[in-house]
């Protein structure tokens, strides 16, 4: 009987070990998704629009006297680790939305977006 309720406590402690995971999640940028970027419509969505919709830009370069280009960047991570058999799994997201504005309306942009994925 003792040798049944040591091999029970083992697997009981094994199997709470393996339970044991951290999930970490890390945002950074502004969310973007490609419902939102659809809203765009080059030659007249105006600067105001762009800012309600996304915010802030990650960067302005000037181009020209009348013309900005304007970044947006977003990275999303979603991993998890067990602590016990030390598999990690990663989902990232990573997002870049470049707009070109010509005095005050989107002329063009483009829109990237990249999904990674690992288990091991």
């Amino acid at each position: 009987m003792k040798i049944i309720n040591k091999i029970m406590m083992t697997l009981c402690l094994i199997t709470m070990l393996t339970a044991c995971s951290q999930t970490n999640l890390v945002e950074q940028g502004t969310p973007l998704n490609k419902e939102k970027v659809s809203k765009i419509v080059e030659g007249s969505t105006t600067e105001s629009q762009i800012l309600n919709l996304f915010g802030e830009p990650t960067t302005k370069k000037v181009i020209n006297t009348n013309e900005t280009q304007w970044t947006y960047t977003y990275i999303k991570k979603n991993s998890t680790s067990h602590i016990l058999i030390g598999e990690t799994q990663y989902n990232i997201i990573e997002g870049t939305l470049d707009i070109l504005i010509s005095k005050g309306v989107v002329t063009w942009f483009n829109y990237d977006e990249n999904h990674k994925q690992k288990k091991w």
